[in-house]
């Protein structure tokens, strides 16, 4: 008879998986209840879920390098409004081409992603607080440059069918193509970079990032730089393809703020910082879309879809809270150094592995 004990934390280790992994089974329960939806699994309905994701994705990317960085950009749908609103105030206000239309945009993106950094390392005012008075700052530009009104394309529509076209048979279009690569590429460079592993640090542990010497203002500067840049692409993108701008994006809905912030949360970063993937904030956004997608053609509600995007987002954070109350308990004690072990923890930064002064 086998008499050995089972490893340390082995009996949670089902709940662990599942709770590391909650994106991809928000999107199982959904593929499930969409059989009951009538062409739900279509190529023509997978395009638009897909389509959906564009501009949440871009955000979401945004908000959560910031986070694993230990701090909030809470004006990322602002500056997708602005990325769109000068696209097209540039494209038809000013008769510019489409090169020069986004590179306007997306240099403002840079630049006010930059000024969120230089407030929050130089002036040292809390991320909250300073990506909050951006978030109305820009509203209120927007509303001034375009005066309150929708700008329209005025006939050229020939790169919106492009980045809306079908590719073949896959269910995918140009620009979810254009942001899936920009997902990995910056997934990669947060994994495998010294410039990525030092994010992880200052987010997790700023008195070890400070001994490791890592320069945490411009690590600071070039995540909410970055932050701006994806942002700005994001809300061109989609302005693009939808041939019109509006200066109160999001106001009427889901906030798309609100959205990128639930996909970061359920796709596992911490709140506290030094944890946390662009890839699973990306699943987590599909999941949502989809979830979106079946309980509006389930219920036909739109309201339906805003209260269980709530409820998930409540059940993440409220799973996170007690889990971590219970963690804190066991610090120390024989049980939780073994998991600690056992996962490989506790993780030390190693100046071989890439952490220094970049």
């Amino acid at each position: 008879m086998d008499t050995k004990k089972p490893v340390a934390g082995q009996n949670s280790s089902l709940g662990k998986t599942i709770n590391s992994y909650r994106f991809y089974l928000l999107i199982l329960i959904m593929m499930i209840m969409g059989i009951f939806v009538r062409n739900f699994f279509s190529a023509f309905n997978m395009k638009g879920i897909f389509d959906s994701t564009v501009l949440y994705a871009m955000l979401g990317l945004g908000f959560t390098i910031c986070m694993v960085a230990g701090h909030m950009d809470l004006s990322v749908g602002a500056m997708a409004n602005m990325g769109a609103v000068l696209t097209m105030g540039m494209h038809t206000l000013s008769g510019r081409g489409w090169a020069f239309s986004i590179t306007v945009a997306v240099i403002a993106g840079l630049f006010v992603g930059f000024l969120n950094g230089i407030l929050v390392s130089k002036a040292k005012i809390h991320s909250f607080i300073t990506t909050l008075g951006m978030q109305f700052v820009l509203r209120g530009a927007m509303y001034i440059y375009c005066g309150g009104a929708e700008i329209g394309d005025k006939g050229d529509f020939a790169f919106a069918d492009f980045l809306n076209m079908k590719l073949g048979f896959l269910p995918l279009s140009p620009k979810v193509v254009f942001v899936l690569l920009f997902v990995i590429v910056v997934a990669f460079l947060m994994r495998n970079t010294r410039w990525g592993r030092n994010i992880y640090l200052i987010g997790g542990n700023e008195e070890s990032a400070w001994l490791a010497g890592i320069k945490r203002d411009a690590m600071t500067i070039s995540v909410f730089a970055l932050s701006g840049l994806a942002c700005a692409i994001g809300g061109a993108v989609f302005a693009i393809c939808q041939s019109s701008a509006l200066p109160n994006l999001g106001e009427k809905g889901i906030s798309p703020l609100l959205v990128a912030l639930a996909a970061t949360i359920i796709g596992g970063t911490a709140t506290s910082g030094g944890k946390g993937s662009v890839w699973n904030t990306y699943a987590s956004v599909y999941g949502l879309m989809v979830m979106s997608n079946v309980l509006t053609s389930l219920s036909g509600k739109y309201e339906v879809q805003i209260l269980f995007n709530g409820l998930v987002l409540a059940a993440c954070v409220v799973y996170e809270t007690i889990t971590n109350y219970f963690r804190s308990k066991r610090i120390g004690e024989r049980a939780q150094l073994l998991e600690e072990l056992s996962e490989g923890e506790p993780r030390r930064p190693s100046h071989a592995g890439g952490l220094g002064s970049g």
